[in-house]
Parts: C-alpha cells; structure tokens; sequence
C-alpha cells in the first residue's frame, strides 16, 4: 500500500462512516506520518504551528480508529491500514 492508496481508503472510510472527507490540513498529516516525518517536520512544510499538527494528528488517529475498530496512532497508521485492507479483501 502506498501512501497515497492509505489516503484514498481513509478518505474513503470517513466519507461512508461519518459524511465528511478528510481536509487539506488531515490529508497532509497522514500522508507525511506515513512517509515517517515528525509533527514538528509537517507543521514546518505547510507553515502551521506544531501544537495544532499535533491535535490534528490525534483527532485523524481517533476517527480512523472508530471506523476501523483498533486503535491508530502515528506509529502503527501503516501497519492497521495494511491489516484493515487485507482484511477487506479476504472477506
């Protein structure tokens, strides 16, 4: 899965599960984690503070969680997409 593959699903799950797609901000948050760059690395490339990056991060890594029922954080984001895929696939 490439990052832009686990955008595409997240958006995807987030628009059937709650109405809403992801926004600029969430979309550059779990494209950047995926690609391994800190809070402080993302809020520098799109010119936001670090505090807000890092509370957009954890909102994104709660709604991904509800939607697939295990917990996601910036650390495991790859490894739970992978499994939900695969999982999705099999069933």
């Amino acid at each position: 899965m490439t990052a832009q593959e686990a955008l595409n699903l997240v958006d995807t799950l987030l628009g059937s599960t709650f109405g809403q797609r992801l926004n600029d901000v969430q979309s550059v948050v779990l494209l950047e984690s995926w690609l391994g760059h800190t809070y402080a690395e993302i809020a520098v490339q799109i010119s936001y503070e670090h505090d807000y990056i890092k509370q957009v991060g954890s909102q994104l890594w709660q709604l991904i969680s509800q939607v697939i029922g295990e917990e996601v954080c910036k650390k495991n984001i790859q490894s739970v997409l992978r499994r939900y895929q695969q999982s999705q696939s099999r069933g």
